[in-house]
């Protein structure tokens, strides 16, 4: 007899197995974009983020780990871990709001410089004649024939999948062949032609933002985003690595569920904008070092661990068909090189669309993420690393913690009185605190008094109360009558702690930076904060609490997700590319974790800088 497992509030009904846990079925058969369970340590039992309730039916008794990170009243209540909970019988399951993966509100906008037209796929319109006994040419050798005379194209190619997807016997007519580098790679007749279209791709840890782009005009036709599919096996770099490294089965499960979601996304753009997927011949994907091995199913074992080095820095290029896109049948996706173990190829994407490289004088160049990529530009000269501040940003490793979703807590202000005051996304009842949402409340309790400089919540104050579950103190942010969760939202002592830790990697990462090139932070001409997270931050908050250099907030400037920019940059101009592979050559990184400078620097930031009178 079969086990059903009932989810609520998705009113999902799966076929279970005794022996699983909730989260094995969740990643089996929930969407992890819209009704999965989160996995922030890729199902370790370490974070005690993925709650479920059991409302009734028969899961086997709780572990040690459960009663650990949960506590027996809220296991009493019917709490479990879903990555520890396991499956004995017919179950209904509630998915808490702060648990369910829904759709989060993504960073797609993002400064992009004008240009010229001039992709690496090439266009030609062929007359055609009919295949006759007194002229017994195919079609393919009337498009060979034109193509290497009237056109002038030498050294030509064919891409074998071609030949069985059209009729090579002529008729008269015309056909639209498609060339990239000599090589043709597609043929459409008739009525099925629209005009070239590519598919530039910036490959997030935590999302994927896809555009699709008229490659004669350079006109978005459609853009969407969605998280990254490998989010069910693990919210961070490392925990997907972890999971990859268990085995081949494990390595191929994850990469095939970024492949499929990069194919759905893709689809998803073209019925949006009316445009035959065959019509799609070229694919420009930028990722962090960690995504763009996963995704090629690279060897990764060297990214885990020290000198943490990519397997190769070199563009790559493959047929879309290999990787099951649905595109034109010789079609290529272009990955951008790396450059280092934790800089990637998104990193130079956005170097590139920003124009850091071309200023003059100094320029700070900040893409805040899951990982913080830092770039030091003066006159020409590229100085890079990278440091691990994203997880608290993405709303990980925060007790209420959730990516920047309808409910998440976005932006908090402090008025004067007691409480501090808060605005959420969507404008719907609490349910957790994102990213932005955190450091404003980091910000505004220290600015308040509530927190003093080495970070410690006052416990004299009347909002602060110490948790004798969790054992630390923590302060009520949103009471239970006002939060969509009917519990109390805080803001605990470990949260701060997590702030005081990615503010401190970015601070001591940016001066390593500075003294690597003998500056100091008052030579920054202009500081660019690039990425989703730091698109909404509140540059206030990240100077107060000594995040960013205290400069003033006219040398700043936040440019949205630029890597998505660059990616569109690339796949438009041949020219933009050569750019972007030269910046990848030239930049010189710094490996934070053998520095010296940036350990001592890490300890000195964990405080909070001295408020201004």
């Amino acid at each position: 007899m079969a086990i059903i497992i009932e989810f609520e509030p998705i009113g999902r009904r799966v076929e279970a197995e005794a022996g699983q846990t909730i989260m094995q079925l969740s990643q089996g058969l929930l969407d992890p974009e819209t009704d999965g369970v989160i996995a922030p340590c890729g199902g370790k039992g370490v974070c005690g983020r993925c709650k479920v309730r059991l409302i009734e039916g028969e899961l086997f008794p709780s572990n040690e780990t459960e009663k650990r990170l949960l506590g027996e009243e809220y296991i009493n209540q019917g709490y479990r871990l879903a990555c520890q909970a396991v499956i004995a019988g017919p179950a209904k399951i509630e998915i808490l709001p702060e648990t369910l993966s829904k759709r989060q509100k993504l960073q797609l906008d993002g400064h992009v410089f004008g240009v010229v037209p001039e992709p690496a796929i090439k266009r030609h319109t062929i007359s055609l004649k009919a295949t006759t006994v007194d002229y017994p040419y195919s079609l393919w050798q009337q498009v060979e024939l034109s193509l290497a005379t009237k056109m002038e194209i030498a050294g030509l190619r064919m891409d074998t999948e071609l030949i069985g997807c059209i009729d090579p016997l002529a008729g008269d007519g015309q056909v639209v062949i498609t060339t990239r580098k000599g090589e043709i790679i597609n043929a459409v007749r008739g009525t099925r032609y629209t005009g070239p279209v590519g598919f530039a791709v910036d490959l997030g840890t935590t999302k994927v933002a896809g555009y699709l782009v008229d490659l004669q005009t350079g006109e978005i036709l459609a853009a969407d985003g969605i998280l990254n599919p490998q989010i069910a096996y693990g919210e961070d770099v490392i925990s997907r690595l972890v999971f990859a490294l268990d085995g081949e089965e494990q390595y191929n499960r994850i990469k095939q569920a970024l492949r499929e979601g990069l194919n759905r996304l893709l689809h998803n753009l073209c019925k949006s904008a009316a445009v035959n997927p065959e019509n799609v011949e070229e694919v420009v994907v930028v990722g962090n070092t960690a995504m763009h091995h996963l995704i090629l199913g690279l060897p990764v074992r060297q990214l885990a661990r020290s000198p943490y080095v990519p397997a190769v820095t070199l563009p790559v290029e493959v047929k879309g068909r290999t990787w099951g896109v649905d595109m034109a049948p010789g079609g290529v996706v272009y990955l951008l090189p790396a450059v280092a173990g934790y800089v990637g190829g998104d990193h130079v994407a956005m170097i590139l669309c920003s124009r850091i490289y071309e200023a003059t004088g100094v320029t700070l160049g900040l893409d805040i993420g899951t990982n913080t990529e830092i770039v030091l530009a003066r006159d020409g000269e590229l100085i890079s690393c990278s440091c691990a501040s994203g997880p608290a940003f993405e709303g990980a490793h925060v007790q209420q913690g959730m990516r920047a979703i309808d409910g998440a807590i976005c932006e908090v202000t402090y008025n004067g009185g007691q409480r501090l005051q808060y605005k959420t996304i969507g404008e719907k009842p609490p349910t957790g605190i994102c990213g932005s949402g955190i450091l404003d409340a980091v910000a505004e309790l220290y600015r308040s008094g509530v927190v003093h400089g080495n970070g410690r919540l006052d416990n004299s104050h009347p909002c602060v109360r110490f948790n004798e579950t969790r054992k630390v103190p923590e302060y009520v942010l949103v009471p239970s009558e006002e939060s969509g969760t009917g519990k109390d939202i805080v803001v605990t002592q470990k949260d701060i702690s997590e702030i005081q830790l990615a503010k401190a990697a970015i601070a001591a990462a940016t001066k390593t930076l500075l003294a690597e090139s003998g500056l100091k932070t008052e030579d920054i001409d202009r500081v660019i904060i690039a990425g989703a997270f730091g698109t909404h931050i509140n540059l206030n908050s990240a100077v107060a609490i000594g995040m960013l250099p205290d400069l003033p907030l006219e040398r700043y400037r936040q440019i949205g997700n630029a890597a998505g920019g660059g990616a569109r940059m690339i796949l438009l101009s041949e020219t933009e590319r050569f750019k972007a592979e030269k910046i990848a050559r030239i930049i010189k990184y710094i490996e934070l974790a053998s520095n010296n400078n940036f350990s001592n620097l890490f300890l000195k930031q964990m405080g909070f800088p001295k408020l201004n009178a």
